[in-house]
C-alpha cells in the first residue's frame, strides 16, 4: 500500500470517486411528462426555424437577393449550430428523423420516444412550408443526376454527417463546447458538395414539408428514402471508429430536460 489507500476500497485522498456509468435501465427510463413535452416544443420549433430559413435563402437567392452558394451551404448550417447550442440540452437537438434513429439504433435513445420526436420534426416542417407558401413558391431543386444517383448521394451525404453527429456525442463531455460547430460545418460542407447537382438535404423532415404543401412528394422520395440509408453506413462507420455506445453518447441523445 502507498499510505494513501483505503483498506475498505475507498478511493485514493484527494481523488474522486470514479463516475459510475448509467446502466441501460438508467438511459431507458421514463422521462417525466415535463420534460417530454419540452423536448417534443423544441423538436418542432428546431425543425420549423431549420426548414423556414432555408426555404426563406432559397426564396431570396431565386430573386437574386442572396448568392445561392449562401443560400443552400450556409443558412441551414448556421440554424443547426444555433439549434444545438440552444435546444442541446433540452431535447438532445435532433431536428432530423434520422439523427433520432441513428441514436435510437445505438441504444442512446428510447425507442418510445422515436414516434414522438419523428412526429414534432415532421410537424415543424409542414408549418414551416406553409408558412413559406405565402411569400412565394419554392424553386424546385436542382437535379443534374438520375433519381437513385440522388439518393444514393444524399445517402453518402448523410452518412458521413451521421459518423461526425455519433462521434461528437460519443465524447460529448470533452467536445460539448465543439459540438454544435463541428455538425454544423459537415451540413455545410454536404451541401456545398452536393447542392450543385441535385437538391441533397441530409434530413428527411426539412425535405417532406415543402415537398407537401407543394404536390411534389412523389418526386421527393430519393432525399426522403436517401438518409435512411445512410443511417446504415453511419452506424457502421461509428462502430468501427469508437466502438460501442458510451453514457456521453446517451447524455448528448437525450439531453437533461433543460436542466444543468
Amino acid at each position: 500500500m502507498n499510505g494513501l489507500e483505503d483498506p475498505k476500497g475507498r478511493p485514493p485522498v484527494g481523488k474522486a470517486p470514479p463516475r459510475t456509468p448509467k446502466s441501460s435501465a438508467d438511459q431507458d427510463a421514463p422521462w417525466p411528462a415535463r420534460r417530454v413535452r419540452q423536448a417534443l416544443i423544441a423538436e418542432v420549433f428546431g425543425t420549423f426555424l431549420l426548414t423556414s430559413v432555408s426555404a426563406a435563402a432559397l426564396l431570396l437567392a431565386h430573386q437574386g437577393l442572396l448568392p445561392e452558394v449562401t443560400a443552400f451551404t450556409l443558412a441551414p448550417a448556421l440554424v443547426v449550430i444555433a439549434m444545438i447550442y440552444t435546444l442541446g440540452d433540452v431535447s438532445g437537438a435532433h431536428i432530423n428523423p434520422v439523427v433520432t434513429l441513428a441514436f435510437a439504433l445505438r441504444g442512446a435513445f428510447p425507442w418510445r420516444l422515436v414516434g414522438p420526436y419523428w412526429a414534432a420534426q415532421f410537424a415543424g416542417s409542414v408549418t414551416a412550408a406553409l408558412l413559406s407558401v405565402t411569400f412565394g413558391h419554392l424553386p424546385p431543386a436542382t437535379e443534374r443526376v438520375s433519381p437513385v444517383g440522388a439518393g444514393l448521394l444524399d445517402a453518402g451525404c448523410t452518412a458521413v454527417l451521421l459518423a461526425v453527429v455519433l462521434a461528437t456525442a460519443h465524447r460529448n463531455a470533452k467536445l460539448s463546447s465543439t459540438a454544435g460547430l463541428a455538425v454544423g460545418l459537415t451540413v455545410a460542407l454536404g451541401h456545398f458538395v452536393s447542392n450543385p447537382v441535385s437538391g441533397v438535404a441530409m434530413n428527411p423532415a426539412k425535405v417532406f414539408g415543402p415537398a407537401l404543401v407543394s404536390g411534389k412528394l412523389t418526386e421527393a422520395w430519393p432525399h426522403l428514402l436517401g438518409p435512411v440509408i445512410g443511417v446504415v453506413a453511419g452506424l457502421l462507420l461509428t462502430r468501427a471508429m469508437r466502438g460501442p455506445l458510451n453514457e456521453s453518447e446517451a447524455d448528448a441523445a437525450q439531453g437533461t430536460g433543460g436542466e444543468d
